[in-house]
């Protein structure tokens, strides 16, 4: 056997001690047998290439962190408890250094969360002319939920008050400022990088709305376009009050056509937006407290326009003019 190979990389940087809730025989067999309790079960897989989910200057460390928590914030727009993850990669040669820097932001979040790697695969990228292909990263992660419980986009009805967890925008305003596109002011930028760089899944707030919330989605994609889901799997429309969007402090520097851009159509904010009846308020007041985890209410759902071409998510400003978006949100393949 080569120790240099596909399985060494296993053996050295993605084999750990099993931990929480769900065990598996061992990372490394062809599939892993788990242990779990019974239960409702949540997956999902999330797929990162550089200079689309991350830059090439990017951190390893942080690009493992990041790789593992979108994962996560799938898990927590479902209201799952991340139980484990298996990680597939490909490398277009080997670095320990950088290897070193991906596992250890990696494990990182994954012992933080509690959340095991159980399993996956390690191959080398193809060659592309006469170098290989850049390293692509895929995480499929998976969660339990209470029997019959779960949060999707389809269940959002007229007068349902919608929401936002954290705030929106810093990601994408840091995003900008690293293209060249924006400048922000030096102590500004450090804190929107972060948004970037190590996004907060909002697990523990995504739990505790089980039992309050109707519908739910991560804004991975900004979110207009992540609103925008919930409004089609739900059938149903939506007015938001542009003066309730919690927009990112850093924002503020900028102009308000940016703040537009970053705020509803940029991505990787990876909070929660979701949906619940105006008589669950308190409720959602009492999960944002246990989740640590700051809510504010945006806007609510209405019925859907009967028109072909009608809009159903109105941006409304404070003198109750229609905001005309800059975008619908992001697209791997627009």
């Amino acid at each position: 056997m080569v120790q240099n190979g596909e399985f060494s990389i296993i053996e050295r940087y993605f084999t750990h001690a099993s931990f929480g809730v769900w065990h598996s025989k061992g990372v490394g067999d062809d599939c892993a047998i788990i242990d779990m309790p019974a239960g409702r079960i949540a997956v999902t897989t999330d797929m990162m290439a550089v200079g689309t989910h991350f830059l090439p200057s990017a951190r390893p460390e942080d690009i493992g962190y990041k790789a593992l928590a979108v994962n996560l914030s799938d898990l927590a727009a479902a209201g799952a408890t991340p139980r484990a993850f298996f990680l597939s990669i490909a490398l277009p040669n080997r670095d320990d250094a950088w290897l070193s820097g991906f596992t250890k932001g990696l494990m990182e979040l994954s012992t933080a969360a509690g959340c095991p790697l159980l399993g996956g695969d390690t191959t080398r990228t193809a060659t592309v002319g006469e170098a290989h292909a850049p390293v692509t990263i895929s995480i499929t992660a998976m969660g339990d939920l209470p029997e019959h419980m779960g949060l999707t986009r389809a269940g959002a009805r007229p007068g349902d008050d919608i929401w936002v967890s954290g705030a929106v925008g810093g990601a994408y305003a840091a995003l900008m400022h690293r293209w060249g596109k924006w400048t922000l002011p030096i102590n500004v930028f450090p804190a929107v990088a972060e948004r970037m760089d190590r996004p907060e899944a909002r697990n523990a707030l995504g739990t505790a709305l089980l039992s309050a919330a109707s519908a739910c989605a991560d804004i991975s994609d900004g979110l207009a376009q992540d609103l925008g889901h919930i409004l089609e799997r739900s059938g149903v429309a939506a007015d938001v009050l542009w003066e309730c969007v919690p927009i990112h402090p850093g924002l503020k520097c900028l102009t308000r056509a940016q703040q537009l851009e970053a705020a509803m159509s940029g991505g990787d904010d990876y909070e929660l937006v979701f949906t619940a009846p105006a008589g669950a308020r308190g409720l959602i007041e009492q999960a944002s407290i246990s989740a640590l985890t700051p809510v504010t209410r945006i806007g609510r759902i209405v019925e859907k326009k009967p028109e072909p071409d009608a809009a159903q998510l109105r941006l409304i400003d404070e003198q109750g003019d229609v905001l005309l978006l800059p975008s619908t949100g992001f697209d791997h393949f627009a």
